[in-house]
């Protein structure tokens, strides 16, 4: 639950790397950060990453959306 004194928009990123993590830190937040998992699927997969970022970052938006 956001603060309702909080008026600057804030976003947590230390350990969300998952759909169930951001989702469940949606209540306390504006935004999930998770840079450090799409660097790790570019690693992983080098020029192949596109389609496995793309993935990822659905399944994100879609265990968000609703929040």
């Amino acid at each position: 639950m956001r603060h309702s004194r909080l008026t600057i928009p804030a976003a947590i990123g230390f350990g969300i790397s998952t759909p169930e993590q951001a989702r469940r830190m949606a209540g306390f937040s504006d935004g999930a950060i998770v840079g450090s998992a799409i660097v790790k699927l570019v690693a992983q997969y080098g020029r192949d990453c596109p389609k496995h970022v793309g993935e990822y970052v659905r399944s994100m938006k879609e265990a968000l959306e609703g929040c």
